[in-house]
């Protein structure tokens, strides 16, 4: 084949065309300790263990992933098409040998135009970069994952650019509260919960420069309910749009070592929640007999086609930071942390906690949970440092050890909540109480790129 020297090292023509190609991927094997949930993070993933019974406070991680990248020039400029295809096999005492094939990138642009499954423009800090526990932060940012954009970036000159994007939304749990003043929950046959299937809108400004980088920006959620009964021919609530802004910025570091930068972005949101915190928890378990909650949604709705109601929008913020230091040149470490806060005001707070909100299917007696006292504001916070030595240029080692805490969310005065047997956890009577964790995550990883 060919070589391509048009878009840098590794690419080949395609034999018969113009079309350059590029043939990349890598594979790589960790091991997690401590208290983790399913996936392998630290608890606030979702349910978390810390039982010596039956646990999952170990898990393996193996993975292969395959990139293929395309570039040919046009008479509106170069084409590129980018795909990533994956296979991670998962085991541990919850989930043995766990399997999947996914894509997380899979996109075409041409003419600053960029359709498919890509980074969301939302986006600025990257936790991957930093962290191997980077689901376990709470930060704007999808990550791995990625989100499916229909976008338009322009290019401003100086380093300024402007993009505006059509993206898969990014919806969190949006629950009914039930008929206004009553306490009680909506029927269920109602659907109040929004049945949106509407593109959030996101624009970002962002600057390039060789100190480093910044960047703002804005999106719009929309969370309207669906109808009031069961179908279209009792009505629906009003429309309603949830939003979230970012800033964020990144500085280079030479002058402390060849490769360093520190960065930190944070978001404010109401009616869209997931922007503060694109993978925030659920309801964890600690061993001896306590638990804690995090209850993550954009909001609620009170209401009937006789008594309309209002839409309440929960409110959250998050602020994600770190920095990466060189010791030389395959010697790295990094220092990070975020913080997630979830709030809401009192009429949304107290109609969440009388009516109709599902709690996880392992809360039973929902109505003896929830009573006088009920306070469903929460946070979490962790902190964390990876350090890496790149044996060469492809292969690297490194341990990643995180600390999580939660501010637990309350269900009642008494400070109690009755569960179900489920996920490693006996049925019974615990505690409500504030958690933290310890988990370490170690990782051998190599390159296969030209």
């Amino acid at each position: 084949m060919k070589v391509c020297s048009l878009y840098g090292a590794g690419f080949y023509y395609i034999p018969g065309t113009d079309i350059c190609m590029k043939i990349g991927g890598y594979v790589r094997f960790q091991e997690s300790f401590g208290h983790l949930d399913s996936t392998g993070g630290p608890f606030t993933a979702g349910v978390g263990f810390n039982n010596r019974i039956a646990s999952a406070n170990q898990i393996y991680r193996n993975r292969y992933i395959l990139t293929h990248d395309t570039r040919q020039q046009t008479a509106y400029g170069t084409l590129r098409t980018y795909m990533i295809l994956g296979f991670s096999s998962d085991s541990n005492l919850a989930s043995a040998n766990a399997a999947g094939i996914y894509s997380t990138r899979a996109f075409i642009q041409i003419a600053g135009f960029t359709f498919g499954k890509a980074t969301s423009y939302f986006d600025f800090v990257s936790t991957a970069a930093v962290a191997y526990n980077a689901g376990s932060l709470s930060a704007p940012d999808t990550g791995d994952g990625g989100a499916i954009v229909a976008a338009y970036t322009a290019q401003l000159g100086n380093g300024f650019s402007a993009t505006l994007s059509f993206e898969q939304e990014r919806q969190r749990g949006t629950n009914y509260l039930g008929v206004p003043g009553t306490g009680a929950g909506a029927l269920a046959a109602d659907n109040l919960g929004g049945g949106n299937q509407l593109q959030d809108i996101v624009g970002q400004l962002r600057l390039d420069q060789a100190w480093g980088s910044a960047a703002v920006a804005v999106a719009a959620h929309n969370i309207s309910g669906g109808y009031f009964g069961a179908n279209e021919q009792l009505g629906h609530p009003g429309d309603e749009w949830g939003y979230a802004v970012t800033a964020g910025l990144r500085l280079n570091a030479p002058m402390f070592g060849p490769g360093d930068f520190f960065q930190i972005a944070g978001v404010y949101a109401e009616g869209a929640t997931r922007y503060a915190s694109n993978t925030p928890g659920a309801f964890v378990r600690k061993d001896g007999g306590f638990v804690g909650f995090q209850f993550v949604d954009d909001g609620g709705y009170s209401g009937t086609i006789a008594i309309p109601g209002i839409f309440e929008k929960t409110t959250s913020w998050s602020v994600m930071a770190s920095y990466e230091h060189f010791w030389t040149p395959s010697l790295r470490t990094s220092l990070y942390g975020s913080y997630f806060d979830i709030s809401r005001n009192d009429t949304l707070n107290n109609a969440l906690c009388l009516s109709g909100l599902a709690l996880g299917t392992q809360l039973t007696g929902q109505a003896a949970n929830r009573a006088a006292g009920c306070d469903l504001d929460s946070s979490y916070w962790a902190v964390g440092s990876r350090s890496q030595w790149n044996v060469t240029k492809d292969l690297y080692v490194g341990l990643d050890v995180i600390y999580s805490k939660l501010n637990s969310a309350k269900l009642n005065a008494a400070g109690t909540a009755t569960l179900a047997a489920g996920n490693g956890v006996a049925a019974g009577l615990y505690r409500i109480d504030d958690q933290d964790a310890v988990s370490a995550t170690w990782r051998i990883h190599r390159d296969i790129v030209p």
